[in-house]
């Protein structure tokens, strides 16, 4: 039985990370129906060219669970879309954010519905685009369509820690120019990328937090002191911290460079704790009874789409097996203990979620 298991969750998670879906999502969507066709999905354009969300919402299973089907492009990544296997792990993008966790939940469902064919699936789904961008349309749209329901289970890569917060970011562009000169002077000269990399650590001493530098532009291969450079960066807000109060911060370090500088807000969220609408109990539960362990709970680092489910007032929870800092990178993968763990716990929390 548990090589059974292995095997089809192995082959789902293959089959699913072969698929790309950085850009269009339709073949991912496609695939997903055309593994569970028991349950009812409907479309939902997003107005972002021809992607939709899927979802199959109905007010009597006021708990939902969702992901999201968009990865980030292959980036570094060789052969992104050719899973291997490799020491008992699945490599590919897109293999732990989100479609092992995805893998787990097909075959969850399957189960449950081989298993209890009389019973409906007693969950609310829905399969988001869109949330691998900063626009997060997916969600934001998605929230249109969910009457009757209380909460969501957002499945993301958290370590197995039942996440009831999220940690706030702050992100931001600053722009530095000062003259240019001979490279053979640069001695006399300020450049701006060094002067930016400065002022970086000046606000992480304000900050009392490091300051993630997510992209840097300066210089040419003249040979000459670069007049401008350009810098994209972000940093974490903890509970309590507005973002009225780090911008404060951040442009007062700018402001007091002395130099000529040019300041932009790219994005902010402030630390989000997730309301309960009753379902976490019953998460913990199914937690305990796949796993044999306790739950561990946690915060979020990462923005996820619970943050839009939040806003509009619903209860939300993030959760899911896999490590979360190899995701977007060439490391990324999910162990098959994980995704073993991962269908046990969703097994578990579909078959409790079903009693009367």
């Amino acid at each position: 039985m548990e090589i059974d298991l292995l095997n089809r969750l192995r082959k789902e998670t293959f089959r699913l990370v072969s698929i790309p879906s950085h850009r269009d999502c339709g073949e991912i969507n496609d695939y997903i129906q055309s593994r569970l066709p028991f349950v009812p999905f409907k479309r939902q354009y997003i107005g972002k060219g021809e992607l939709y969300n899927i979802y199959s919402i109905s007010p009597d299973k006021p708990v939902m669970i969702n992901t999201h089907v968009d990865t980030v492009p292959p980036i570094t990544m060789k052969n992104p879309f050719k899973p291997v296997e490799k020491n008992g792990r699945i490599y590919g993008r897109g293999a732990n954010d989100t479609k092992g966790l995805i893998a787990a939940l097909i075959v969850a469902l399957q189960d449950f519905k081989k298993n209890f064919p009389d019973r409906d699936i007693p969950v609310s789904l829905a399969f988001t685009v869109d949330e691998e961008q900063n626009s997060a349309l997916g969600s934001e749209k998605l929230v249109e369509k969910m009457e009757g329901i209380k909460d969501v289970l957002v499945l993301e890569p958290t370590y197995g820690k039942v996440c009831v917060a999220q940690s706030g970011s702050f992100e931001f562009r600053f722009w530095l120019k000062t003259a240019s000169g001979h490279g053979s002077e640069f001695e006399r000269f300020k450049n701006p990328a060094k002067e930016g990399f400065r002022l970086i650590q000046e606000m992480e001493k304000k900050l009392g937090r490091q300051v993630n530098l997510i992209r840097v532009n300066s210089g040419w291969e003249y040979y000459a002191v670069p007049e401008k450079a350009e810098f994209l960066c972000e940093f974490k807000l903890f509970e309590g911290e507005s973002l009225t109060q780090m911008e404060k911060a951040v442009k007062q370090v700018l402001n007091g460079s002395g130099l000529e500088v040019e300041y932009r807000l790219e994005d902010g969220e402030p630390f989000l704790r997730f309301r309960d609408g009753g379902m976490r109990e019953k998460l913990k539960e199914a937690f305990l009874k796949g796993t044999g362990k306790n739950p561990e709970e946690g915060v979020m680092p990462s923005w996820t789409d619970g943050s839009n489910f939040h806003k509009a007032g619903f209860g939300c929870t993030v959760f899911g097996f896999g490590n979360l800092a190899d995701c977007h990178t060439d490391r990324e993968s999910i162990g098959l203990d994980e995704l073993v763990n991962m269908y046990n716990v969703l097994y578990s929390f579909l078959s409790i979620l079903s009693q009367p």
